[in-house]
């Protein structure tokens, strides 16, 4: 388990993440960092299993679609650097696959996530994120709750 933990780290340090090599070879990264690698590592979990109904429960009970919603504003908002943009990327995956359900759509689409996501900065890494979100919308015929 701790071989497994440190192959993370070394592998995270790899990507770019800042951590300080110890004699023994070990990365220790700060708590920031690793806080990051957390809300990615979980992010991008969530988007695999997202379309699954099991999931819906637990991530209505947790205020998923707030979350989604928080987490879409602040990497919108401070998407300066490459490791941002990817996680906004996540993100706008995480949202198409949860958006597979129809509660959790309508949930995001009354509470301003089709704003949010039309706030969204449009480069490369988004576009496709941004189109899917709102086709799925748009398939479950959900877009007419904020219209109307």
């Amino acid at each position: 388990m701790v071989e497994d933990a440190s192959e993370v780290l070394k592998s995270a340090a790899k990507d770019g993440h800042e951590c300080e090599l110890e004699e023994k070879g070990d990365c220790i990264m700060d708590i920031e960092a690793i806080a990051t690698l957390r809300e990615q590592y979980c992010v991008q979990c969530l988007e695999k299993m997202g379309e699954y109904l099991e999931v819906l429960g637990p991530v209505l009970h947790e205020r998923g679609v707030d979350v989604c919603l928080a987490l879409l504003q602040r990497l919108s908002r401070d998407s300066s650097s490459p490791k941002d943009m990817a996680m906004l990327s996540d993100v706008l995956k995480l949202i198409c696959a949860l958006a597979a359900h129809r509660k959790f759509a309508a949930l995001l689409v009354d509470r301003g996530g089709v704003q949010q996501l039309l706030n969204t900065p449009r480069v490369p890494q988004t576009l496709t994120g941004i189109s899917l979100c709102l086709f799925a919308f748009a398939s479950l015929q959900v877009l007419g709750l904020s219209c109307g």
